[in-house]
């Protein structure tokens, strides 16, 4: 699992590991380039070796979470987002995940459970962080925590600068600069490390504070420690 705070570089990451699983010839499944309106089901699509997702989805909850729960001009509260961030992420476990783990497959995932326990419990009209864990969404997740999860690292300030000049989705409420901030101390936490590793994960750090081309190959040099074989 890859995550970090909004604007702080987590494709740089998963664009390391796309190149590292291409160098071993494995048959990659990205649900990016799904096209179906209702999320894929393990069993449609069992022949791949490594399954890459993200969230929140494209489909379904997913879809409602990118284009009106986390709007800004008329934003929703912190417990309506955790419920439907748990709810997508308990749709894609189930559907997706957790037999694809079964069947031995790799999963490489663009954010997950440990967002929600960032983001949500310091949103606006939100629920506690106890409250956050315990969804059904997020407990089955952490049932199934990484194996290892990689925290981008980097100032509130310099991701609030680079979101200012990204095109594509906009990502609503999360790249208020004040929130940012919040999310900054919160992945950087000791509660945050001291969770995963309760439940068996590996905790990494990746500065990429500096160049794209030095944040690429301090990500490179991370997945080739992480991934030592094809």
């Amino acid at each position: 699992m890859v995550d970090g705070m909004t604007g702080s570089g987590k494709s740089t990451v998963i664009n390391a590991v796309q190149t590292w699983a291409q160098s071993c010839d494995h048959k990659i499944f990205s649900l990016n380039d799904w096209q179906q309106d209702e999320p894929p089901r393990f069993e449609d699509i069992p022949d791949y070796d490594i399954y890459f997702t993200y969230e929140p989805t494209r489909t379904w909850v997913g879809r409602a979470i990118r284009y009106e729960l986390s709007r800004a001009d008329q934003p929703y509260g912190g417990e309506e987002l955790a419920h439907a961030f748990a709810l997508d992420r308990q749709i894609m476990y189930r559907r997706l995940i957790i037999p694809a783990l079964q069947a031995g497959k790799m999963i490489i995932q663009d954010r997950g459970v440990s967002s929600s326990l960032v983001y949500q419990p310091v949103m606006p009209d939100s629920v506690p962080l106890e409250t956050v864990k315990t969804l059904p969404g997020n407990a089955l997740a952490l049932e199934h925590a990484p194996d290892a999860l990689i925290l981008t690292k980097l100032s509130a300030q310099i991701a609030h600068t680079r979101l200012q000049t990204r095109a594509g989705d906009s990502k609503g409420v999360f790249m208020n600069l004040d929130f940012l901030k919040k999310q900054e101390e919160r992945f950087a936490s000791t509660w945050l490390k001291e969770l995963f590793e309760q439940h068996g994960s590996k905790l990494f750090t990746l500065d990429t504070s500096g160049t794209m081309e030095e944040s690429r190959q301090a990500a490179t040099d991370l997945i080739d420690h992480i991934l030592t074989t094809c």
